[in-house]
């Protein structure tokens, strides 16, 4: 069987992914936001793209617009300087293309244009004032980009707005852009939790397509969101100190932001994980997070370090790169720039088949990127191999992956060197003792394939599984049985073991 993970790992060994209107060199964005500026340089404009310089300017332009209608004049000042600095590290690093773009407080400011005039005239660039509905659909971009094939609605909040969309496998559907920015909420309200209640309230009332139905998720997306992620995940002992795709149960997390909601400032700067300079901000989060979730009823609340930015790269793409799968290019890029063969990779991705039938489409999909990256620590010596494989994935930029799945493939490269697993690697209270099963399996049958091909292509094909009354039983074609020696059927007996719990999960 071929699935369509196998065949979209064919044509990315046979095929080049580059087209000629995409930049082959560095990308920058500057994105002007209500509360800071930030300069993000990707490697390359592609699938995925990697952040390899990211610096953040606190500017709060959107400080005191609800009351004054004008930009905040200090944060005036401080973006200039931001813009002279991050002009200059662009041109330092070479970047081949330049995207500037201004979000809420200079769309909304009866100042902004004049501002992003002067600054487009002072430093000769151009700004993308974005509307609040390109905003919105940029933000669920972002996500689309970063996680597979999303369901449910979006909601990025920024200094200035909230953007919320509904999104169904990467295609964006109803959305809407509210003024409940986390400085536009602390301006109005003055620190009056009642008024700031009604007036997130009164912003929320128009909103019917929110609870037309129950969505799977809600991705939450901005840096104050991700504030009170990282409280949850202190409070609660999690083991993956990675925001991004941190997942906890809707109604779990709705009584978390009740009682964040409800606490004085002195009580949440005691909080585990609380940031001071997030402190003021955190109780309008939480209160819009409680209507979000209230009214939309998700199962799930799924965090995105990916917005905007992200999703201003994405939109860019063709629409047939946009299709492919962030996680499986990412994984292509590890094998290549490792000088390993994605045709290896693809061998021994049907040479497992046999053993592994009753996988998910979700675990085909793991078991293809664990493929591309099997060889992954042949540079590193042979006694740490098995740990150094572990913590590179767990700890990556790898993006399309749960936390679950970050810690299942780890697991599984851990195995491809070493068959006892111990016991107090960091994240395995994640996984279930499925995916224990699996992993030691993928894991085993990739160590005994390297020791029958020496992990080079057109070798696999003269060996095969067959499963008899539930044994996994190898056959080696004539010119392969001079390989059957020692390490090879010390490496069986480690597939066979692996099999029987395997089946028994």
């Amino acid at each position: 069987m071929i699935d369509d993970a196998h065949d979209f790992s064919r044509q990315l060994a046979s095929e080049s992914v580059k087209d000629a209107s995409f930049s082959t060199g560095r990308i920058g964005i500057i994105d002007i936001g209500s509360n800071s500026i930030r300069l993000v340089v990707y490697d390359q404009q592609k699938r995925a793209p990697v952040s390899i310089y990211n610096e953040k300017v606190m500017c709060a332009l959107g400080k005191g617009l609800a009351s004054s209608g004008m930009l905040n004049p200090e944060g005036v000042e401080l973006a200039k300087d931001a813009m002279r600095r991050f002009l200059a590290m662009g041109r330092n690093m070479e970047i081949s293309e330049l995207h500037i773009m201004a979000t809420a407080a200079v769309r909304d400011a009866s100042d902004g244009a004049t501002f992003a005039a002067y600054l487009e005239k002072t430093f000769d660039i151009e700004i993308d004032i974005i509307t609040g509905k390109k905003e919105a659909k940029l933000g669920a971009y972002g996500v689309c980009a970063s996680i597979y094939k999303p369901q449910g609605i979006t909601g990025d909040l920024g200094g200035g707005s909230l953007e919320l969309v509904k999104v169904d496998n990467g295609e964006t559907r109803d959305h809407a852009s509210l003024l409940l920015g986390s400085l536009r909420m602390i301006d109005e309200s003055r620190g009056d939790r009642d008024k700031l209640k009604k007036i997130i309230e009164k912003r929320f009332n128009d909103l019917d397509w929110l609870d037309e139905k129950k969505v799977p998720n809600f991705y939450a997306i901005g840096g104050t969101f991700r504030a009170l992620a990282k409280m949850h995940m202190e409070a609660h002992g999690y083991p993956l100190h990675i925001l991004h795709e941190y997942k906890v149960e809707a109604k779990s997390f709705l009584a978390f932001v009740r009682e964040i909601a409800s606490m004085s400032p002195e009580k949440l700067e005691k909080y585990p994980g609380s940031a001071s300079k997030r402190i003021a901000a955190l109780p309008g989060a939480a209160i819009v997070l409680d209507h979000i979730l209230s009214r939309s009823r998700p199962d799930n609340i799924i965090f995105s370090a990916s917005g905007i930015r992200e999703g201003y790269l994405y939109e860019k793409l063709p629409p047939y790169v946009r299709a492919q799968d962030g996680l499986l290019v990412s994984c292509t890029e590890f094998a290549v720039k490792g000088g390993r063969s994605t045709a290896y990779a693809n061998e021994l991705y049907t040479w497992m088949f046999p053993l592994l039938q009753n996988e998910s489409d979700r675990e085909r999909r793991l078991r293809l990127a664990f493929c591309l990256l099997a060889d992954i620590a042949q540079h590193i010596h042979p006694e740490y191999r098995a740990e150094w494989s572990y913590h590179r994935i767990l700890y990556s930029a790898l993006t399309g992956l749960t936390h679950r799945e970050r810690v299942k493939l780890a697991l599984a490269l851990y195995h491809r060197y070493q068959f006892r697993r111990k016991d107090e690697l960091v994240g395995l209270s994640l996984l279930k003792e499925s995916d224990y099963e699996w992993s030691r399996l993928v894991g085993s049958c990739a160590n005994l394939a390297y020791h029958l091909s020496g992990s080079l292509p057109n070798n696999l094909h003269k060996s095969g599984f067959i499963v008899d009354k539930n044994e996994a039983v190898l056959q080696l074609a004539a010119s392969m049985q001079d390989l059957n020696g020692e390490s090879v059927k010390r490496r069986l007996d480690g597939v066979k073991q692996s099999y029987l719990d395997y089946i028994k999960k």
